[in-house]
């Protein structure tokens, strides 16, 4: 992938990550998924796992949005200071 298409896509996270709508529904899922996991008995162990892989997902898939964000950030930076140096 090309340095330009990595700055395009941290600047389409970005704008993904500040959306309204996007960061309702992040905290709509772990809501949502917190308040039934501590609604499960303690020997439910297969439903508390399973809403635990749904939280762990949900985080992974904000966390790449949030690396692609900070990767674009930081080659746009460098491709600033090679013109400017």
């Amino acid at each position: 992938m090309s340095k330009d298409q990595e700055i395009k896509d941290g600047q389409d996270a970005q704008l993904i990550l500040e959306s309204p709508l996007v960061v309702n529904a992040f905290n709509q899922i772990l809501n949502e998924g917190y308040q039934k996991w501590i609604s499960t008995k303690a020997t439910e162990n297969d439903e508390r796992e399973a809403l635990y892989h749904q939280q762990i997902a949900a985080l992974k898939f904000k966390q790449v949005l949030i690396n692609t964000m900070e990767n674009g950030k930081i080659l746009e930076q460098e491709r600033k200071e090679s013109k400017n140096g």
